[in-house]
Order: C-alpha cells, then structure tokens, then sequence
C-alpha cells in the first residue's frame, strides 16, 4: 500500500481532528501512541510513540521513539523508551507488570519484542504492522525461551478505527523512508 505523501503540518492537522470513536475498544489509547509518533516525527526522530497502561486502566507512561534526537541512541525506541522510564521510576529489582497493556503505534521490532517479553506485560497491542521490521507475526521464529516466556500473553493489532490505524501508519511512513537510508549508509 502506497501512503501518498504530506507535510508535517497536514499530518499534524488530521491527528489533532481526529476524535476517538467508541466503537473501537482500543481508540483512545492508541490516538495517545500517535501523537507521541507525532512528536517523534517532529523531533527527526522515527514516528513511533506508545503507552504503558497499569492495572488500574490510567497511563502509568507514555512516550516516543528518541533514536536519532538529540543524538544517537539505538536503544530508545518508543516502546523501550516507555519501559526504561517505568523501570526506573519503580526501581525493584523485577517488577510485576503482568496486569498491565503496553500500546504502540507500530509492531513491535525484535529488539523491543524481546524486551516486551522479559518484561512480562501482558497485552501488547499496536496499531501499525510493520511489513518490514515487526515481529509479533515472526513470533513462531523466536528462540523456544522467549516463545515459553510469552505463552499466555497477547500479542495483536489493536481494535482501533482504520482511520487512526491508517494515522498511525502515515506518522511512521512520513519519517521512515529518510531514516532508513541514512541508517543504511552508515
């Protein structure tokens, strides 16, 4: 699928208009994971955002993809992002997330799958597949210790509306094709 492209500004436009429909479960929290891919793409950096949900249904954190602004740092993509600052806040040696929903606006790469596993959250759910760098449907792929790790969670695409999937993966597209380049001359 060809995503036609705009400037940020268009894309900032139809994010902020965009209003959570509450046939889909999975609106609200996912239009949070937009605008922090949103603040991700103003930033330079790959419009990815996500949020991590306790097991009272609040946003304990919320964030964005960093890998790129303000200087390189491979490791902060949105959804580790989100973990390293939940797990420094609660500083226990191996807290307890098993009640809680991680929500990302892209399917989770390998790295951060991996990561997301160790974790133990329970419920991941993304907006965006990502054809070319997720993972959740590459789950069968995975070392048997992380396929053990992970039975009994879920993994799947959110049920949100087409439209802010379709944001999602628009707010992704814009940064990716420049990223992905400089990455690959590196």
């Amino acid at each position: 699928m060809t995503i036609k492209r705009i400037s940020l500004r268009e894309l900032e436009k139809k994010i902020y208009s965009f209003r959570p429909d509450p046939g889909f479960p999975d609106d609200s929290f996912g239009w949070i994971t937009v605008k922090e891919a949103l603040a991700a793409a103003r930033q330079g950096n790959y419009g990815v955002g996500a949020c991590l949900i306790g097991p009272n249904g609040r946003i304990i954190q919320r964030g964005h993809n960093h890998m790129v602004h303000p200087y390189s740092r491979t490791d902060q993509h949105a959804e580790m992002n989100v973990l390293t600052r939940y797990e420094t806040h609660v500083k226990t040696p191996a807290p307890r997330m098993r009640d809680f929903i991680l929500y990302s606006s892209l399917e989770p790469c390998p790295m951060c799958l991996t990561r997301i596993i160790y974790t133990g959250v329970k419920k991941v759910y993304y907006l965006a597949e990502d054809p070319t760098g997720g993972m959740v449907r590459h789950m069968k792929k995975l070392p048997i210790v992380f396929r053990q790790f992970a039975k009994g969670r879920i993994y799947r695409t959110a049920r949100c509306s087409p439209v802010l999937r379709g944001l999602a993966r628009e707010t992704f597209a814009y940064t990716a094709r420049a990223l992905d380049k400089k990455f690959r001359e590196l």
